[in-house]
């Protein structure tokens, strides 16, 4: 299996996804001080959306891994079927020979 090279797609989301963590985590944690180091449900909301973007990102990254992934193996696989058209071509010019070598014989 050949080895993949990331993308400039996959090079930008990674970017983005560390700014995300350091910014909304600072940003977090700015609103957990000003509110006097107290758990509220500001706090929790704006903690569980913070996730879910992260998670949103993560979901962006192995999607593309994916579809990344499966264009390689695509290509191996029509080589391969390429290399097995030519093998039964091949496989059908020495039956033919075969078979007229022992229709000549007789």
């Amino acid at each position: 299996m050949q080895h993949r090279n990331p993308n400039v797609f996959e090079k930008i989301l990674l970017i983005i996804g560390v700014l995300i963590v350091i910014i909304g985590y600072s940003f977090i944690h700015r609103v957990y001080v000003l509110d006097g180091y107290a758990l509220t449900w500001q706090l929790l909301q704006t903690m569980f959306l913070w996730l879910l973007l992260a998670v949103m990102l993560i979901m962006l990254a192995v999607n593309e891994n994916v579809k990344e992934e499966l264009r390689i193996i695509i290509e191996e696989h029509l080589q391969e079927i390429k290399l097995m058209r030519e093998e039964i071509k091949a496989t059908k010019k020495v039956a033919r020979r075969t078979s007229s070598r022992s229709k000549k014989k007789r």
